[in-house]
């Protein structure tokens, strides 16, 4: 079923709200965005997990029990860092998914959102440096990738250092994952245990302003873009649509024909 609120309309929407999520999109796929923000057509998502939400606010109440305070964190004294959780009062409200950072572009007229999962702050170069928490469970130490969904953990962090920058922000370049990994050894004994990684990244916003531009000019499309030649979701449909037409309409139609036409 179509979706008929929060649909972009080419020279009526004003300030359109477009999500940190919903940029990414974008870039994986510019048909299934163009569907979603368009024309209400949602695309299909896996369902979060219960066990890493409960991980991210276990992490946010414990690192706010020391921004209280403000006093250092004990994994700063432990990694030699002279950080401090950042304080501001703007903090609750970056972290809600329907309010985050906020970022009109008046020339786009698009409004930018994302919410962060915390900020510390560098009492030696007096920067504010972006964190997001990560929880998974496998087995080995967890490291920087361009495997998996390291690209997209990537882009993330650079997006939040983008809108707190437009935000007039003294943002580091550099930000950290704070990666919580389960321990599958032993008994549960009613609890779980986490190895915790602090992962370095250094940031790279170059990307942004022309991808913003790009996702303006096909918001702005009258007819459906063209799908991006990895896209399962719109691999799926398009041969979800030819199984359908083959058993009920008798058409003697290759399956493979449309991957051959996306792969080319």
């Amino acid at each position: 079923m179509l979706r008929k609120k929060n649909c972009y309309s080419r020279g009526t929407s004003k300030k359109f709200r477009i999500s940190r999520s919903k940029v990414d999109d974008f870039i994986n796929c510019p048909r299934c965005f163009w569907l979603d923000r368009v024309k209400g057509l949602d695309r299909t998502r896996t369902p979060t997990f219960a066990i890493n939400n409960a991980v991210d606010r276990l992490l946010k109440n414990e690192f706010d029990h020391y921004r209280k305070e403000q006093v250092p964190h004990p994994l700063f004294i432990q990694e030699k860092l002279n950080y401090l959780p950042f304080e501001d009062t703007r903090l609750d409200g970056w972290r809600e998914n329907f309010t985050g950072v906020q970022y009109y572009d008046k020339d786009l007229d698009l409004t930018f959102t994302g919410a962060i999962d915390d900020l510390w702050f560098d009492e030696d170069s007096k920067k504010v440096i972006v964190v997001d928490y990560k929880a998974t469970s496998k087995e080995g130490e967890i490291t920087l990738s361009d495997d998996g969904w390291w690209p997209q953990y990537k882009r993330q962090m650079e997006f939040y250092q983008f809108l707190l920058r437009m935000n007039e922000m003294n943002v580091e370049n550099y930000g950290f994952f704070l990666y919580a990994n389960g321990i599958k050894k032993g008994f549960f004994n009613k609890q779980v245990k986490f190895n915790l990684y602090l992962i370095k990244y250094e940031g790279d916003t170059s990307w942004i302003p022309g991808t913003l531009k790009d996702l303006k000019s096909t918001l702005d499309e009258e007819n459906v873009p063209e799908p991006s030649k990895n896209c399962d979701h719109c691999r799926y449909f398009e041969d979800r649509q030819d199984s359908f037409r083959r058993l009920n309409y008798g058409q003697n139609m290759n399956l493979f024909d449309r991957y051959t036409l996306m792969k080319n």
